[in-house]
């Protein structure tokens, strides 16, 4: 195993602006860790977050920051993103400009390309939430062994169940309910 170590000093915003430490981030290939002044690990980030576009790229990193499980969040788009037609975007806004890029400060969809459907599952960096295209009952999600999940009374009846990453099992029952949105869509 091999361990690079580059340290930086700088205020956030000096070090969001430093062309040659985001070079040095878009060529390295591995996991990064940065460890603010606080001592709290950033969940290990990689240099990009799969599969968000570069214009989301800063927005949802620093939605990371202030998340719970941002490594958990980071595995599960890691995972979802190699799966066939993936797409992480961003939303329009009711009210953006035709040209206006996408808003990625709130929430992300992961949409099969070519799908009739909307996303399969709605996710929320800053909260490591996610939202699935399934209208399953608390007793269908118990039959299938989920223990993770809840159901939803509110938002639209199409996304009714929802997983907080918190742990392996969490991450595992989302990626299981994933896959069965993935499916449907």
């Amino acid at each position: 195993m091999k361990v690079t170590v580059f340290q930086f000093e700088g205020t956030p915003e000096e070090l969001d602006a430093s062309q040659v430490l985001k070079k040095l981030a878009d060529q390295h290939h591995g996991p990064l860790s940065a460890i603010t002044e606080g001592g709290r690990d950033s969940g290990n980030l990689p240099a990009r977050i799969p599969g968000v576009a570069d214009e989301g790229q800063e927005t949802v990193r620093q939605l990371l920051g202030r998340s719970p499980a941002p490594g958990l969040f980071v595995r599960f788009l890691e995972e979802t993103t190699r799966w066939d037609n993936v797409g992480v975007y961003g939303i329009k806004r009711k009210n953006a400009l035709p040209d206006s890029p996408l808003d990625y400060s709130r929430y992300l969809r992961l949409r099969r390309q070519g799908s009739q459907y909307g996303g399969f599952a709605y996710v929320y960096a800053e909260y490591s939430t996610i939202n699935l295209r399934l209208n399953y009952s608390q007793q269908q999600l118990d039959e299938l062994g989920i223990r993770s999940a809840r159901t939803l009374t509110t938002g639209h009846r199409e996304y009714r169940v929802s997983v907080d990453l918190t742990d392996e099992t969490s991450l595992s029952d989302a990626l299981k309910l994933a896959e069965l949105a993935y499916n449907a869509t």
